[in-house]
């Protein structure tokens, strides 16, 4: 959820989002992650987590994924999500 926040203020974008996690160790970025799993899984998750927190506003589903999912941007499963697979 941090990472869609950062993108949301537009502080950087998402692939260097994704590269400066990878450079941290970790396997992927979240944005890659998000793409593997599915936009639309994670959404339900983080919807789910923010219901459970009493609708926090730091739990609050970003309007980045509500929109990539009405757009069926859904990630790897549909060829597009933050990357585009199609080419893949």
């Amino acid at each position: 959820m941090e990472s869609l926040k950062v993108l949301e203020d537009k502080v950087t974008s998402f692939d260097a989002i994704d590269k400066l996690m990878r450079s941290a160790g970790f396997r992927m970025g979240p944005f890659e992650l998000m793409d593997l799993i599915g936009i639309d899984v994670n959404y339900a998750v983080t919807t789910s987590v923010y219901e459970g927190f009493d609708k926090a506003h730091k739990f609050k589903p970003s309007d980045i994924q509500y929109q990539k999912i009405k757009e069926g941007n859904l990630g790897k499963k549909s060829g597009k999500g933050f990357y585009d697979y199609s080419k893949k």
